[in-house]
C-alpha cells in the first residue's frame, strides 16, 4: 500500500474516532444511482444507500468526488 493510501486509511480512522466519518462519506442509492455526500438515506427513493468511500465536494462544480479518484488511489474498504 502506498503512503497516500495509508494516509487515507488513517484519515478514515480519525474521522470515525471523532464521529465525523458519515459526514465525509459518499453514499449511492442502489435504485436510482443518486449520489450524496454525508447522507445515508436517498431523498428520491426513500431507501438506504451504499457507502462508496471518503469524499469531498468539488470546489468548481459542487459535486461530491471520491478522494481515491482525486488522488488516483486504490484503497480497500474495511470489512
Amino acid at each position: 500500500m502506498t503512503r497516500a493510501a495509508q494516509d487515507l486509511v488513517s484519515l478514515r480512522r480519525y474521522l470515525a474516532q471523532y464521529g465525523q466519518l458519515e459526514a465525509h462519506t459518499l453514499f449511492a442509492c442502489g435504485s436510482c444511482d443518486n449520489r450524496q455526500l454525508g447522507r445515508r438515506h436517498c431523498n428520491a427513493c426513500h431507501r438506504f444507500c451504499r457507502a462508496f468511500g471518503l469524499a469531498a465536494e468539488c470546489s468548481e462544480c459542487g459535486e461530491p468526488v471520491l478522494l481515491t479518484d482525486l488522488f488516483q488511489l486504490e484503497v480497500p474498504l474495511p470489512v
